[in-house]
């Protein structure tokens, strides 16, 4: 047989969420159902060869999700989320299974999905297609890489068992079956000798390429007709879960679990899996995980309703559940949640892009996070503890805002009575030992309530609260000192803004309040009608730009210039936010959602006082994701991040998105035993170590001694290296492959000869 390969296809796209931003390079989008384990339900969890482990988050609400691959070596979550449809049509996962060489097929409620590399996704469903039914709730994969499913349809004739052939799909219905009614499909297995068994409502089916058998109460030992899902152990036994017994089946005789068997006094488990002497059920109407760790049976309380059940290499024990992915190694749990793998909410206070180009999000319900792409890192009191909250008394889940100072450390804080600020020296986030952790206990009294930090570039921070009370901390004296409306401010701040050369600039609602050189001066607006304050920024021309209510100004030192609705294309008049780049473009946030019509979007141009055109995307028009945009910032490839009001952040770029090459959605791959198209020798292939750090061995064994070539790309398809192989022996072969000067990342390596081509995937750290 010749084996399928993983095609040459390197491209890095991230998902989209609006249907105009299908097949769009210029829009992405962050939300929290397509980071971390994506949305609330997990209706499945199930591992690959390679340890990694696969869950689908789905919102129901919003009937948007993802299907999820979680990394437990370096903890790193890769979504296909439903909101581009290059990748998932539906976000309503039941099961995934692989195939030999690493395909990926994915039961949906929709009809079932497939991949051979992650990028390019084929959908089969009713539509278009021979399947009859489309609510595929399991799909498994014989010993020759056919694909077997089965399926429910609101029309119970329907529902059927299909398999297919790489080209087309053969359904059966229950008429094909031979059985006498209608029968609702919970789950299929595949033993080794190819028998396919599927659990029904109607008992428990057998097919063995040839006739279909059914087992009952009533014509063998089963415990109930009701058969919720089916297991095969690595001795070809039968494990078959209805809601009160587990039945073992191993060809002639049955034993029966129950739960006078177990350390439960009642078992409604709803879910089932086995590896070796292991077992693993979870029983959610009672909360509780059963397994048997090959000598004895226990349970353990779970407080989240479970759905699935699925045993790692490593015998520790997982459950996809509803808010969490779970895992328990015989003594500790750990908790995955939305809370603590990604973005926990789609409304968020703040985005602040750092020195070193990670983003920084204050987040309504779930503190601060950080992409240092891949990777998120959320602080928080729901995080599970798998980061730091350094909130030590009254916590509150809510983030505000985040910062960095003159010397490379970050700020960020939180909005509660203790007023919480934390500072990381250098940056260096992962380093939590270090962290400085501010409070009312610790710097001034007042400090509570805090709504932003800034920063000078001379050692002054800033914190505005939502009083007039205003704690500034000064890094070169190590003292606090509060500022107000008796000892510098005119009235309480709306926003704070540092100015190049140590000023701190405090705007209010017809005036800013201008700290610097250790005394305070005010600037009345009054005169030029400016009124509300949203932001301020100083561009590299030292030209001062105010967000206000009504519109947007500029300051260049002698002339005020406005932008509004009726005398440019701006987005909208109350602006919220400005942003610029190293050419000194300006961006700004703006919506009106005070007067009907509802609008609103953002703008960018090139910051003259002359143009008053703009490049303009509104909600209504565009693919931005909602019309009220807060924050607007650019980060140093170009791409615009827009704040969108409850729709998490809509990415854009004119040039096509770029800067998530660090996320690999491609699949990783396997390729044995490749025989070329004569039959005559054999190629095997694989890399270790993987991950590796500079350098790895890459292995093949053939009997075919002729030319070999090796070529090696990154995953923007770049050639990184090429050899020629001219003495190749039979048997084993090792090739030393240096990557020392090249960055960390994915790296695809192909093998070929004339007849035979073989890629394996390797990942520098």
């Amino acid at each position: 047989m010749i084996a399928r390969l993983l095609p040459f296809i390197v491209c890095m796209l991230f998902t989209g969420l609006s249907s105009w931003a299908q097949d769009d390079p210029n829009w992405t989008y962050i939300k929290k159902d397509n980071t971390g384990i994506g949305g609330l339900l997990h209706f499945m969890i199930q591992g690959d060869p390679f340890g990694n482990i696969w869950t689908g988050g789905y919102t129901s609400t919003t009937e948007e999700g993802s299907l999820v691959r979680i990394s437990p070596q370096d903890t790193v979550y890769t979504n296909w989320s439903t909101y581009d449809e290059d990748y998932l049509t539906n976000g309503l996962i039941y099961d995934v299974d692989f195939d030999s060489t690493g395909i990926i097929w994915v039961a949906t409620a929709s009809g079932v999905t497939t991949s051979e590399d992650g990028f390019e996704w084929t959908h089969y469903d009713t539509s278009n297609s021979t399947l009859l039914a489309d609510n595929t709730k399991g799909v498994a994969i014989d010993s020759a890489d056919k694909v077997w499913m089965v399926a429910n349809d609101d029309t119970p004739s329907l529902s059927g068992v299909g398999t297919f052939d790489d080209t087309v799909w053969v359904f059966s219905t229950f008429v094909e079956m031979g059985l006498t009614s209608p029968v609702e499909l919970n789950d299929i297995a595949i033993d080794s000798q190819d028998n396919k068994w599927v659990a029904t409502d109607g008992g428990l089916l057998q097919y063995d390429g040839s006739t279909w058998n059914q087992f009952t109460t009533t014509n063998s030992a089963l415990s109930s007709n009701d058969v919720l899902e089916v297991s095969v152990d690595d001795q070809d036994r039968i494990l078959v879960l209805s809601s009160g017994a587990l039945d073992i089946y191993d060809g002639s005789d049955w034993t029966h679990v129950t739960a006078a068997d177990l350390p439960v006094s009642t078992l409604n488990a709803n879910s089932l899996d086995v590896r070796g002497d292991q077992i693993l059920m979870t029983d959610a109407s009672n909360f509780r995980l059963i397994y048997f760790d090959g000598t004895e049976w226990f349970a353990e309380f779970v407080n989240y309703h479970m759905f699935d059940s699925f045993i790692d290499e490593e015998g520790n024990y997982w459950a996809s559940c509803s808010e969490a992915v779970i895992r328990y190694d015989g003594s500790e749990w750990t908790r995955f949640t939305q809370y603590n793998t990604g973005l926990p909410s789609d409304f968020n206070e703040d985005i602040f892009i750092d020195s070193q180009g990670r983003r920084w999000f204050a987040n309504g319900n779930g503190g601060i996070q950080v992409f240092d792409c891949p990777a998120w890192e959320v602080y928080g009191p729901d995080n599970e503890g798998l980061f730091p909250n350094p909130q030590t008394i009254f916590e509150t889940t809510i983030g505000t805002s985040i910062t960095e100072d003159g010397d490379g450390d970050i700020w960020f804080t939180y909005d509660g009575t203790s007023g919480y600020a934390i500072q990381i020296p250098d940056g260096n986030y992962n380093d939590y030992n270090s962290w400085i952790i501010w409070d009312n206990t610790n710097s001034v009294p007042e400090l509570q309530f805090v709504e932003q930090v800034e920063a000078t570039d001379d050692g002054l921070v800033f914190l505005r609260q939502f009083s007039a009370n205003t704690p500034m901390y000064d890094k070169n004296t190590g003292t606090w000192t509060v500022w107000n409306m008796s000892n510098g401010l005119t009235s309480p701040p709306d926003c704070l803004a540092a100015r190049p050369g140590g000023g701190m600039y405090v705007g209010r609602f017809q005036g800013i309040d201008v700290y610097e050189n250790g005394s305070w001066s005010t600037i009345d607006l009054s005169p030029q009608g400016i009124g509300g304050i949203r932001d301020i920024l100083f561009d590299g021309l030292d030209n001062m730009w105010i967000a206000a209510e009504n519109g947007l100004w500029k300051f260049d030192g002698t002339t005020w210039t406005n932008w509004n609705i009726d005398n440019s294309n701006i987005a909208a008049n109350y602006v919220t936010g400005i942003a610029t780049d190293a050419d000194h473009n300006i961006y700004i946030s703006a919506h009106n959602t005070q007067i009907f019509p509802y609008y609103g979007g953002f703008s960018y141009f090139d910051g003259d006082s002359s143009n008053t055109t703009f490049t303009t995307f509104l909600a209504e028009d565009s693919p931005l994701g909602h019309k009220q945009v807060e924050d607007i910032e650019v980060d140093e490839f170009g791409n615009i991040w827009a704040l969108a009001q409850s729709e998490g952040f809509s990415i854009y770029n004119p040039n096509g998105i770029s800067g998530f090459e660090c996320i690999d959605r491609s699949l990783e791959r396997t390729t044995f035993s490749i025989t070329d198209v004569d039959g005559n020798s054999e190629t095997s292939f694989w890399g270790y170590p993987n991950p590796f750090d500079n350098s790895a061995t890459l292995v093949f064994t053939t009997n075919n001694t002729e030319d070999h070539s090796l070529r090696v790309v990154n995953i923007l398809g770049q050639q990184i290296f090429q050899k020629d192989l001219n003495n190749v022996q039979p048997g084993r072969n090792e090739i030393q492959l240096e990557l020392t000067d090249q960055p960390a990342g994915v790296y695809f390596c192909t093998l070929a000869t004339n007849r035979t081509v073989a890629t394996v995937k390797l990942i520098k750290r």
